[in-house]
């Protein structure tokens, strides 16, 4: 007589893969709802020194600033500057919603500039872009009457973005594990020279490029000493300038 057949191994190998699948599916849902609150950066923040991040806050500057209404007749063109985006990254490391006091010490913020202009964008680090945080500081022009210089409520982002006098900006982007009650913040500051004083109206309004001095050229509808076909090797010079150090160092340790 044959002996009786046990099943219950049989059964428990088949059913073994199955609950597996099950409850690795159910960890991979539990890992992907818990990461967003983990702290685990989904994207990486662009450097103060990368050229992309540079070129791309630089151009909305300058567009934004071309494209005022009512048009502006005085507005410089701006190019970036290395010192102020090195002060703008040591002051978010700060992880602070306050402006930096040293703006209008001598040599403090700046070799060259004192009284310099300060613009501040804190929110989550996941929905961070230099567009969403500059077009939110030029979406101030709504609370501003250029008439007679007044706002309706805080509209100095916009006042120093489109201040006449400026020429100089430098941004940088930085991440923070609180900033009050943002959790995994992101402070992006862009730092300005010459600084606007805030006190009259950013810019003249008129005929674009009127008022620009005779030794300017018009660049996109902005007062320019500087060709257009040149921006890019400005703003790659200290690029340039940091490979040949490091190539130099390369070739005498070979």
């Amino acid at each position: 007589m044959d002996a009786p057949r046990t099943l219950a191994p049989e059964r428990s190998a088949q059913s073994l893969p199955r609950m597996g699948g099950v409850l690795l599916k159910l960890w991979l849902c539990e890992l992907w709802v818990l990461l967003p609150d983990s702290g685990v950066n989904m994207k990486l923040l662009p450097h103060e020194e990368e050229v992309h991040f540079i070129n791309e806050y630089v151009n909305l500057h300058n567009e934004l600033r071309g494209n005022v209404s009512p048009g502006g007749s005085n507005l410089r063109f701006m190019t970036w500057d290395v010192a102020l985006s090195r002060t703008a990254r040591a002051w978010g490391k700060k992880c602070l919603r306050e402006h930096n006091p040293h703006l209008e010490e001598l040599n403090m913020a700046h070799p060259k500039f004192n009284g310099i202009g300060e613009n501040m964008w804190i929110g989550p680090e996941n929905e961070f872009t230099a567009s969403i945080a500059i077009r939110s500081w030029y979406e101030e022009k709504k609370r501003y009457h250029i008439e007679n210089d007044s706002c309706s409520s805080d509209c100095s982002n916009y006042k120093q973005l489109v201040w006449n006098t400026s020429y100089k900006v430098g941004c940088a982007i930085t991440k923070c594990a609180r900033v009050e009650n943002i959790r995994y913040a992101a402070v992006f500051i862009c730092n300005y020279a010459p600084g606007g004083s805030l006190s009259r109206r950013p810019y003249t309004p008129g005929i674009v490029c009127s008022q620009c001095s005779r030794y300017d050229r018009c660049t996109d509808f902005l007062c320019s000493k500087i060709k257009k076909n040149n921006l890019n090797k400005i703003h790659n010079t200290f690029y340039d300038k940091k490979n040949e150090v490091l190539n130099t160092s390369f070739s005498l340790s070979h």
